[in-house]
C-alpha cells in the first residue's frame, strides 16, 4: 500500500506540473463549498463567553452535544443525527478520536484561549479526513499569537464552583509562543457528579524565510463522579482520565507549492471504578494514536490540487479490552477552485488500507454556485464515508455491556443541498440532507433488563432539514440596544429497516430543535440570551435558557469585564443521555481581564 501511495503521489505531482500555471503563493487557499458548514471564529467564541470548549458547541445548529457531566467533563458529539462515534474530531486537521470509545473524543487538552476558530462540517468528510467522519467533522484550529497579551479569568458559583485560567502570548520578530492554563472544581450538583479538571497547553511557532515550523503540546487531567454515565445499574461510578496531545508541523513553501507536514501523538489514560464506595472493580485503559500527516498543495489552472499521505497507528492496553493495535495507510487527492465567475468546487477522494477491514474508499464532492453574486448561493454535496468499530465495541465485556469482535465497518452515502442569502444586515439559510447508512453500529438489546450488545443494525436512513436566520441590527430605544439575533430550526428523522430491539444511541436523535440567541445592551450592560426548545425521538421535551450579563471596562492597555451568568435559568429537569439527569439552575459569577 505504501508503494501504491508513493506512485500515486508522484504521478499527480508530475501531472500538476504539466497543467500548472504561474501562481502567487497567495493562490493556495482552502475553500469550503458545502451546504452544512459552520465556522465559529475567535470573535464568535468570545461573544459566547464560554467556561470551556463544550459551551462553545452548545448552541450550534445541527450539532447535538449530549452532556453526561457538567462544565465539559464528558459529552458526546453528534452531527446531523449521528452517534458520538460517527463525528470526527480534529486539531489542526489531525484526527484525535479516541480508539477506545468516542465518549472520550472531547477530552481535548486546549483552553478557550487557544482557539482561532472551530470548523464544523455537518456532512460526511471521510474523503478528507478518513475513518470516523461518517456524518461530519469538527476541526479545531489553534491560534497563532499575533500580539503580546496576558489573559486572566476567575469563576465562582453554586455547588462550590471555583475556577481560574490564564494565557500568555508573546510574538517576536521571527518566533512566537503561548502558554495557557485552566482549572475548574465543583461539588456535586446532584449525587456523585463532583469534578475537578486541569488543562495546560504550550504553543511555539518559528518562521524561517518563507517556511514556518510549529510545536503544540497539551495536557488535561479530569477526575469526576460518573453517576449512571454508562448504565443506570451503577449509580456510583467514578472516572479519572488523562490526555496528552503533541504535534510538530512544518509549512514548506516552494516556487509554486506548499507542503504541510505533521507528526503527532495522542495518549489517553482512563481509570474507571464501577462503585466508588466499594472499589473492587477497577478498569485501566491506555490508548495511543500516532502518525504522520502530509499534504502538498499545487496551484493549477483553475485552483489548487491537494495531494495527501496519511500513515498512523491506534493502540490500546486495557485490563478489560486486552492489548490490540491497528495501523493504516492512506492516500488522498483533492481539488479546490473556481470554474468561471460563479461556480466553486471543493472535492476530496481518499483510499484507506487496514489489515482487517481491507481497503476503504471514500469521497466528498462539494460545489457552490452563485445565483446572485455576493447575495444568493446554491450549494450541494455528495459523499461516501465509513467508520471502523472502536475497541470498546469490539472487545468490551461486563454484566451490562458486551462487545462484538466480528463487527463490520459501517458506511454511509449522503446527498445534501442548501441555499444561502445575504444582504446588508440579514442572512438566511436553508439546507437539507439524505443519509443512507449501512451496517451502522449500535448497542442494542431485546428486553429492557438484558445486557447491551454491540451490533451492526443493517440499513438506517436519516433525513434532516435546517433553517437559520441572522440579523445584525442597530435598534436603539432609550437605554436598550439590540445588536444581534440568531434563530435556527432543525428537524431530523430516522427510518430503520430492522425492528424488534431497543437502541441505545443510534436512534435517539434530536427530532426538533429551536435556538434563539439575542445579543443586546441594556443600561450599559451586555445581555446575551441563549434559548432553546428540544424534542428527542423518544419523546423527551424540554426548554433551556441561559443568560450572560457583563460590563466591559476598557483602558489604554487593560480590559476588565465582571459578569454574572445563569445556566438553565428555567431550572428544567432533563437528560441528554438516557437516565443521566443534568444540573438545574446554576448561578455563576466571575471576571475576565486582558492586558
Amino acid at each position: 500500500m505504501a508503494l501504491i501511495i508513493s506512485i500515486f503521489l508522484s504521478f499527480f505531482i508530475g501531472l500538476s506540473s504539466v497543467f500548472a500555471e504561474e501562481h502567487a503563493l497567495e493562490r493556495i487557499v482552502v475553500r469550503q463549498d458545502h451546504p452544512s458548514l459552520e465556522i465559529l471564529t475567535s470573535s464568535d467564541i468570545d461573544k459566547e463567553s464560554p467556561d470551556n470548549l463544550a459551551q462553545v458547541l452548545d448552541y450550534v445548529p445541527g450539532l447535538d452535544l449530549r452532556n453526561r457531566g457538567p462544565m465539559g467533563i464528558q459529552g458526546d458529539l453528534s452531527l446531523s443525527g449521528s452517534t458520538y462515534e460517527q463525528a470526527a474530531v480534529l486539531i489542526d486537521g489531525i484526527r484525535v478520536m479516541d480508539p477506545q470509545t468516542g465518549h472520550h473524543n472531547l477530552d481535548i487538552p486546549l483552553t478557550v484561549y487557544d482557539l482561532e476558530q472551530v470548523e464544523i462540517n455537518k456532512t460526511p468528510s471521510s474523503g478528507q479526513y478518513g475513518a470516523g467522519a461518517l456524518a461530519g467533522s469538527m476541526n479545531i484550529v489553534t491560534k497563532k499569537p499575533q500580539k503580546k497579551t496576558f489573559n486572566l479569568d476567575g469563576l465562582f458559583g453554586e455547588h462550590a464552583l471555583f475556577g481560574q485560567g490564564f494565557s500568555l502570548s508573546m510574538p517576536k520578530e521571527t518566533y512566537s509562543y503561548r502558554f495557557s492554563f485552566d482549572h475548574k472544581i465543583a461539588k456535586a450538583a446532584r449525587p456523585n457528579t463532583d469534578f475537578e479538571y486541569n488543562t495546560a497547553s504550550v504553543y511555539f511557532d518559528k518562521e524561517s524565510g518563507l517556511n514556518n515550523y510549529d510545536l503544540l503540546c497539551g495536557y488535561q487531567k479530569k477526575d469526576f463522579g460518573a453517576d449512571s454515565f454508562y448504565s443506570n445499574l451503577f449509580p456510583e461510578e467514578e472516572e479519572h482520565t488523562e490526555t496528552l496531545f503533541a504535534k510538530s508541523g512544518a509549512h514548506l513553501r516552494f516556487d509554486r507549492a506548499l507542503l504541510k507536514e505533521n507528526i503527532y501523538l495522542r495518549r489517553h489514560r482512563d481509570k474507571f471504578i464501577l462503585n466508588r464506595n466499594n472499589p473492587t472493580s477497577v478498569n485501566y485503559h491506555t490508548t495511543y494514536l500516532y502518525g504522520l500527516n502530509s499534504e502538498l498543495a499545487l496551484p493549477v489552472k483553475y485552483g489548487d490540487m491537494l495531494l495527501g499521505v496519511d500513515i498512523g497507528e491506534d493502540e490500546i492496553n486495557s485490563t478489560n479490552l486486552g492489548k490490540h493495535s491497528r495501523s493504516y495507510q492512506a492516500g488522498s487527492l483533492g481539488f479546490t477552485g473556481r470554474l468561471g465567475q460563479r461556480l466553486n468546487v471543493d472535492t476530496h477522494l481518499r483510499l484507506d488500507s487496514y489489515q482487517k477491514w481491507g481497503e476503504q474508499g471514500s469521497y466528498d464532492l462539494g460545489m457552490g454556485y452563485d445565483l446572485i453574486q455576493e447575495r444568493l448561493k446554491l450549494s450541494a454535496s455528495l459523499a461516501h464515508a465509513f467508520r471502523l468499530p472502536s475497541f470498546t465495541e469490539l472487545f468490551y465485556a461486563d454484566s451490562a455491556n458486551i462487545g462484538n469482535p466480528d463487527l463490520k465497518a459501517e458506511k454511509s452515502d449522503t446527498l445534501s443541498a442548501g441555499l444561502d442569502f445575504k444582504k446588508d444586515i440579514l442572512a438566511l439559510g436553508i439546507n437539507g440532507f439524505l443519509r443512507r447508512g449501512k451496517n451502522l453500529i449500535d448497542w442494542t438489546r431485546l428486553t429492557a433488563s438484558g445486557p447491551w450488545q454491540a451490533t451492526n443494525l443493517g440499513r438506517v436512513d436519516f433525513q434532516g432539514i435546517e433553517f437559520s436566520a441572522k440579523v445584525k441590527t442597530a435598534l436603539n430605544f432609550k437605554s436598550f440596544n439590540l445588536k444581534n439575533m440568531d434563530f435556527s430550526y432543525n428537524y431530523l428523522r430516522a427510518d430503520k429497516k430492522a425492528s424488534g430491539f431497543l437502541s441505545k444511541y443510534a436512534l435517539d436523535i434530536l427530532k426538533h430543535r429551536y435556538i434563539l440567541d439575542i445579543y443586546s445592551v441594556i443600561l450599559g450592560l451586555d445581555f446575551n440570551w441563549q434559548l432553546s426548545y428540544q424534542e428527542r425521538y423518544y419523546g423527551d421535551k424540554y426548554f433551556l435558557g441561559g443568560i450572560y450579563i457583563g460590563k466591559r471596562f476598557s483602558g489604554e492597555k487593560l480590559i476588565f469585564e465582571p459578569f454574572i451568568k445563569i445556566d438553565n435559568f428555567t431550572d428544567a429537569k432533563y437528560s441528554e443521555v438516557g437516565g443521566v439527569l443534568q444540573p438545574g439552575r446554576w448561578i455563576k459569577s466571575g471576571f475576565k481581564l486582558e492586558w
